[in-house]
């Protein structure tokens, strides 16, 4: 009867012999196995009969022996294997066994524990990697929130700046617009005291009632004439003052030019007026393309997807708004000259300097906002809409 070690190693040895089938098969011999695995055939033939038992060495070999020759084991043929071999070494009551036994397994566990030790090595070596790349990817994302947070603080800057100018000048403008105002009442009041003199001047027939009337006439002109003069060199005054006073508090911006104010509408005054009426319409047409295509790239900004950011949509704006100013204080300028030689062909009362002075308050606002609907309605966002919000650097 045969005893529990003679089973496992008959039953290993059984196992090995089934592992080596398909070599035989193919035409392989044990002597080829031996030479390869530097053993004698006679101690192979041992091993298969199982009268000795195989080590973990020799099974190893035999598997990469195998594989070298394109018939591999599977993984779950070589387990079944590697298991029996240690029932066969635990089971054999040879000391020798046991204590070979015991080496490979001490040397298998070395092998595994430097193999994990190595692995283990590898991964915290990638780990240390990965946190210095992660490490460096931080520091590089904080400097550049760093150089943005310096350049939103530049541009909004910048922005303060644009408003503080800008409502300076709106500030100006209607400064000069008052004072124009107030010149135009003082020259009417002229107007009426001259008219008044006049009719009251006696009408004695007379050589010499016509000279005192004549030098009364002249002085009361020269009187009148110094009085302009005064109330124009006043004024001037006033608008160097307060050009200079603009300057001081925004210095980093050009002063503006002060806008012309109306003359007194007599034929003397407006026959000083450069009358380019040719020249003045090019102009005119020149800045209401600019105001259009200013609407249509704005518009255009507004209907992209994905659109501008909300910095550069203010930032548009404002200097859209400036370069509307500038264009309506040219087209004023124009109609505000032209309302005065039609005010003195046609009479201040008239309707014709009335429809040119409206003409000139509605037309860069209307070009303006005409484009900006209008582009919303035809849906030119995607067009010229869309280039010309790219030129302004909107997108």
């Amino acid at each position: 009867m045969a005893t529990p070690g003679q089973s496992a190693a008959s039953l290993y040895a059984a196992a090995l012999r089934e592992g080596l089938t398909a070599f035989f098969t193919a035409g392989g011999l044990q002597k080829d196995i031996a030479q390869a695995l530097n053993m004698a055939p006679s101690t192979l033939s041992r091993y298969l009969k199982g009268e000795r038992v195989a080590s973990r060495e020799i099974l190893a070999s035999l598997r990469d022996y195998l594989a070298q020759q394109g018939m591999p084991w599977t993984p779950e043929e070589y387990e079944n294997l590697d298991a029996l071999c240690g029932q066969a070494h635990a089971a054999s009551g040879s000391p020798a066994v046991q204590l070979a036994q015991l080496n490979e397994e001490l040397a298998r566990l070395r092998a595994e524990q430097e193999k994990a030790q190595q692995v283990a090595e590898e991964r915290l070596k990638g780990l240390e990697e990965q946190a210095g790349r992660l490490a460096e990817q931080l520091e590089e994302a904080l400097e550049r929130a760093k150089t943005a947070e310096n350049r939103v603080a530049e541009q909004d800057e910048a922005l303060r700046h644009a408003q503080e100018y800008t409502h300076g000048m709106a500030a100006e403008l209607d400064q000069q617009r008052e004072q124009a105002r107030k010149l135009q009442q003082e020259v009417e009041v002229l107007r009426k005291q001259n008219r008044r003199l006049i009719e009251e001047q006696p009408r004695v027939p007379g050589v010499s009632t016509q000279d005192t009337s004549l030098e009364a006439t002249l002085a009361a002109r020269r009187t009148r004439q110094a009085r302009i003069a005064q109330e124009e060199a006043r004024i001037a005054r006033e608008r160097s003052e307060s050009a200079r006073k603009l300057r001081e508090s925004y210095g980093p911006y050009p002063p503006r030019t002060p806008a012309p104010h109306r003359t007194p509408p007599t034929r003397a005054a407006a026959s000083g007026l450069r009358y380019t009426p040719v020249r003045d319409t090019l102009v005119i047409l020149v800045l209401a393309a600019v105001l259009f295509v200013l609407g249509i790239g704005f518009s255009g900004g507004l209907q992209a997807s994905p659109g501008p950011s909300v910095w550069k949509l203010v930032l548009a704006a404002v200097i859209g708004l400036l370069i509307s100013g500038v264009c309506w204080a040219q087209i004023l300028q124009r109609a505000d000259k032209y309302g005065w030689l039609l005010a003195d062909k046609y009479g201040e009362n008239s309707w014709v300097p009335a429809v040119v002075d409206v003409s000139g308050l509605v037309s860069a606002p209307s070009v303006l906002a005409g484009s900006i609907i209008a582009s919303f309605i035809v849906g030119t966002g995607g067009g010229p809409g869309h280039w010309l919000a790219d030129i302004m650097g909107l997108l």
